[in-house]
């Protein structure tokens, strides 16, 4: 089924893009959720004034991820934890952790946008890195000191 996508929906597409999907993903999941409409002729003239738009807009979120990114880039958050004499933490700290202390930082950083393999389970710097755009990651400093 081709659709014409309004929204940008991630390894599928841009606003403006008319793309082959599965009917079933397409009524389902694309349709409902408002992403895209089924491709007719008069949408697909809206196709041009939504292409339009969509690089205004991506043009305007560039740059205000370029900002915080570059804030980004001077944090440093330091946690501390309970630990055991050879550094390793009794507990962990996770995307949960480290967004809300981004958040007291007054960043809007999302549980989801924070990469992280693996909890944080050792003393000492750690980088983690955040995801502002899709091809956007910037690294942040994470310091994790032994609670005295």
């Amino acid at each position: 089924m081709k659709v014409l996508l309004i929204k940008t929906v991630d390894s599928l597409g841009t606003p403006g893009e008319v793309v082959n999907v599965a009917s079933g993903y397409a009524r389902n999941y694309l349709l409902p959720k408002k992403l895209a409409v089924v491709a007719t002729t008069g949408s697909l003239k809206m196709a041009v004034s939504l292409k339009a738009a969509a690089v205004a807009r991506e043009k305007e979120q560039n740059k205000a991820a370029e900002a915080l990114a570059e804030k980004l880039r001077q944090v440093t958050l330091t946690f501390t934890a309970t630990a055991d004499e050879n550094g390793q933490l009794y507990g962990g700290i996770g995307e949960r952790e480290i967004s809300a202390a981004l958040q007291e930082k007054n960043f809007e950083i999302d549980k989801q946008q924070i990469l992280l393999e693996n909890h944080i389970k050792k003393l000492g710097e750690h980088k983690v890195q955040i995801k502002i755009l899709s091809d956007l990651v910037e690294t942040v400093n994470v310091e994790v000191k032994a609670q005295t």
